[in-house]
């Protein structure tokens, strides 16, 4: 018998004499392995057996020949596997080729790694002159070999395929019973069955399109491949994640195989099975309709297709499909439908009475803060809240109506600012009802990710309007104009997939070396790790002729969101550019792009300039967090080089008293050297001067902390007093709920302790340092007084409150420099889902509501160990007794 191969080759063959010899030649190039060719006659009546053993009788491999009666090429490929001796087995169909060094590699990985249980290579489409269409190479689109990957791909090839034969044992080989799909069949149960697989990532086969190959039997491959996928999807588990992936795939697969109908030229069949994949789909119509045409141009470009947009958006059964998703959408039922569910929602979670809820719209609208830019779009959102609750009844359709269009007046909101909070709002919208200026707008979100997709809804909205049921009785309001155009419109790249300080998996891993120690249901100690990360290195850059600029901070949260500067010779540097989102150092996937131009020209200043401008400057944390900082210690670094007196300093934290004390009274600035960024927010310089961030954004760094410690360090002296940092007339911005109410159930727990309650309004920041500095225990609700705890002495103690859906880690950061004892109380109420998005923009808006037992009990935990002497309260407090009621 000679020596065992390594590797099996199995090639089944039914008169294919037109293509073995160059099949077998490309086998025979293959070196660096040792092999056998199993070849299976599966009931050829050419002189394709003859032909084999002639052409492959000098070959050094064995020659296996079985000959069959015709039982299919699933059963032929399991014969060969059956007959082979190898642990590895090969495919290669006969009319496909083997490019040079497939086997070596794939035996190579395989044997290197002994959990991969097989292997697939890229492989090149080849036309029946073997004139190559298009490469393939599925890896690069996230294809793999997990059940999702494998479900949500199918990206198998029989000849670009490499399995042990004990993987083979395992699940049985091919179905004999399956003429088509027989490959996919197989990759769904290795997956299933935990047989995990690899890629040679590189092309190492060639696989010929011609009028005989199996991929040409449009209708029967079809119907094949979506029993398939049904048979395996049943087998998932019920866990709403694998329920979600089946739902998904009948829906994808069905897509695709109506494209393959369409391309083949089979139009029944694809109309039909388009059709009937709108009706499975779990996206909303909008996102259906965008994915059937991006999927067609996709496909067709994968697999070497002639295509053009026209060709798919003009086709007679495009245009019927684009009739009937219309006639389906345009009926109310879909509105009403998730006006009921909104309601079913919103009722559970108020609980009963419902007017004994905190989050009961009439009692909301009570709280509206009259400082608050969106005052009037949040009333009409509670207004249409009562309504949707019965206060007073109105109809479904009326509701679904006027969500549409508080939906509307929420996407001019965030349009300029926020490219997947306006996807989110218009896909929102669109799930009421098909409107065309809606359809238009997500066209337009769409344009550079999903071109194809893009012109599909602008068609789709044409139709809508000529579609629409007239309502000669109805007061519709104007149309709403189309956005104006926002920065994200003029980036190319990819869009943004890290989510900021908003993401919790990113949080997590930053706090990943900090050990908690739970001293309740809701209460942790945090304890830092013994390494702290150096300090980046901080100078000053001088760029002759430079510019700098801040996206407008014109927001309805007026704050600056976009940073950027640019050399004299027009180059953008990228490590002094800032924008939102601003990933935390953890992020896998962080923004690539950099702040796009403005377009207006920039204010033409001469001399120098020191530009100082940060994400969020307006806002008193990252103030004294990231810009004050900054600026202190880039102006130490130029009096060491000469005089400050000629010097300007453009930078974006506003007007308001505490950043007039930190510019002129505790650097030394005088008012006519400062530029106000808002009014100008675009400036080229004759001498530009940018310093280095002092560190991560919103986490400060060491020198930070020791440049605030010198600068002001608080006079009092740490006395062991107990501080409550009120919230109560913190503006509109996540305002605190439940306060007064804490305080009155820790009075009940300890009559004993004194606690004092700052109110930090009308405070000078020096006041706000040294009431800090005198503390031994701080209770703070989570928000921009967190950047204070600058000012606390070391060992202080910190009991923050925050919300389980808002947590980001700022304080961390503090406690650590600082060498505070860090305690958190997450509360567990939280934001009804209708209000998520819909009257707060994000989790950093929404109100923290105080739950008063366990704030108290985390109050008495965190206590001082020995009690301070009586003393006098210092203005600006409050005894506990003296504290303002609050709803």
């Amino acid at each position: 018998m000679g020596t065992r191969p390594e590797v099996s080759v199995v090639i089944p063959f039914r008169n294919a004499s037109a293509w073995l010899p160059q099949t077998l030649a490309s086998l025979q190039s293959q070196s660096g392995v040792e092999g056998e060719l199993i070849a299976v006659d599966d009931g050829s009546s050419d002189a394709s057996a003859a032909l084999v053993q002639r052409l492959w009788s000098h070959h050094p491999w064995p020659l296996r020949l079985l000959r069959l009666d015709g039982v299919g090429v699933s059963r032929a490929r399991n014969q060969g596997w059956h007959a082979s001796r190898a642990p590895l087995v090969a495919f290669l169909d006969a009319d496909d080729l083997m490019l040079p060094g497939r086997l070596a590699d794939q035996r190579a990985l395989l044997m290197a790694e002994q959990q991969w249980s097989h292997c697939l290579c890229g492989w090149v489409r080849l036309d029946a002159a073997g004139r190559p269409l298009v490469e393939v190479r599925p890896w690069l689109e996230g294809a793999g070999f997990s059940p999702a990957e494998a479900f949500r791909h199918k990206a198998v090839l029989p000849s670009a395929w490499m399995l042990r034969r004990q993987a083979l044992e395992a699940v049985g080989g091919f179905d004999p019973a399956l003429a088509h799909a027989e490959d996919v069949d197989l990759l769904l149960r290795l997956a299933l069955a935990g047989q995990q697989g690899t890629w040679l990532r590189r092309i190492g086969c060639g696989y010929r399109v011609h009028a005989g190959s199996a991929s040409r039997h449009v209708q029967s491959q079809a119907h094949s491949l979506l029993w398939v996928v049904d048979r395996q999807l049943r087998r998932l588990p019920t866990t709403p994640a694998a329920q979600a992936l089946a739902r998904e795939q009948r829906y994808t697969t069905r897509a695709w195989a109506g494209w393959k109908a369409w391309t083949g030229g089979d139009r029944p069949l694809a109309q039909e099975l388009w059709s009937t994949s709108l009706g499975m789909s779990p996206l909303s119509p909008a996102r259906t309709w965008l994915h059937l045409a991006e999927n067609a141009g996709r496909s067709s470009r994968r697999e070497g297709v002639t295509f053009t947009p026209e060709l798919l958006l003009h086709d007679p059964v495009w245009r019927r499909l684009e009739s009937k998703l219309l006639l389906r959408w345009l009926r109310p039922e879909p509105g009403e439908r998730l006006v009921r569910r909104l309601r079913a929602d919103l009722l559970k979670e108020l609980g009963e009475p419902a007017d004994g809820s905190p989050w009961w719209p009439p009692r909301l609208r009570t709280q509206l803060s009259g400082e608050d830019p969106l005052r009037d779009l949040r009333a009409q959102v509670l207004s249409w809240s009562a309504r949707l609750i019965g206060e007073p009844e109105s109809s479904d359709s009326e509701l679904a109506h006027d969500l549409a269009g508080l939906l509307r007046q929420w996407l001019a909101v965030v349009w300029p600012e926020d490219r997947r909070a306006s996807q989110r709002i218009l896909e929102e919208s669109l799930a009421i009802a098909p409107q065309p200026q809606a359809l238009r707008a997500l066209a337009r979100l769409e344009r550079h990710d999903h071109p194809l997709g893009a012109r599909a809804l602008e068609q789709l909205a044409a139709a809508a309007e000529l579609a629409a049921p007239a309502r000669p009785n109805a007061q519709e309001p104007p149309p709403a104009a189309m956005p104006a155009a926002a920065f994200w419109e003029r980036e190319q790249g990819p869009p943004d997939r890290c989510l900021g300080p908003h993401c919790s998996a990113c949080s997590e891993l930053l706090l990943a070396d900090w050990r908690q120690e739970p001293l309740g249901p809701t209460s942790q100690r945090w304890y830092p790790p013994s390494q702290r990360q150096a300090d980046p290195p901080f100078g000053v850059h001088r760029l002759s002729g430079g510019r700098c600029w801040i996206r407008s901070p014109a927001n309805p949260w007026q704050l600056t969101h976009g940073l950027g500067v640019a050399n004299g010779s027009g180059e953008r540097m990228a490590a002094l550019c800032r924008r939102y989102p601003q990933p935390w150092p953890t992020c896998p996937e962080p923004p690539q792009s950099l702040e796009p131009w403005p377009v207006d020209p920039p204010l033409q200043l001469r001399g120098r300039v020191l530009a100082v401008a940060d994400l969020s400057a307006e806002n008193h944390y990252h103030w004294l967090v990231d810009a004050v900082p900054r600026l202190g210690r880039a102006l130490e670094q130029l009096a060491d080089q000469g005089s400050l007196h000629d010097l300007t300093v453009w930078h974006n934290g506003g007007s308001g008293p505490v950043v007039r004390e930190c510019l002129v009274d505790l650097l030394g600035l005088r008012p006519e050297q400062l530029i106000d960024a808002h009014h100008h927010r675009h400036i080229q310089a004759e001498e530009l001067l940018v310093p280095d961030f002092a560190g991560r954004f919103a986490v400060p760094a060491a020198a930070s902390v020791a440049w605030w410690q010198r600068t002001l360090q608080p006079l009092a002296s740490q006395d062991g007093r107990v501080l409550w940092w009120w919230r109560g007339s913190g503006g509109w911005r996540r305002p605190v709920w439940g306060e007064a109410e804490a305080l009155a159930r820790f009075q009940e727990l300890m009559p004993e302790q004194e606690v004092e309650v700052v109110d930090p309004a009308g405070m000078s920041l020096r006041q706000q340092a040294e009431r800090i500095g005198s503390a031994a225990l701080v209770v703070m609700p989570h928000g921009a007084g967190l950047a204070n705890l600058l000012f606390a002495r070391k060992g202080c103690r910190v009991l923050e409150l925050c919300s389980r859906r808002y947590c980001p880690p700022y304080s961390h950061g503090l406690a650590q420099h600082l060498q505070l004892d860090l305690i958190r109380c997450e509360q567990e109420t939280l934001t009804p889902k209708l209000y998520q998005g819909l009257l707060y923009e994000g989790p950093a808006l929404e109100p923290l509501r105080l739950d008063p037992g366990p704030v108290a009990e985390a109050m008495r935990q965190s206590l001082p160990r020995h009690r301070p002497p009586d003393r006098q309260s210092q203005g600006a407090t409050n005894t506990i007794q003296e504290i303002p009621k609050t709803v």
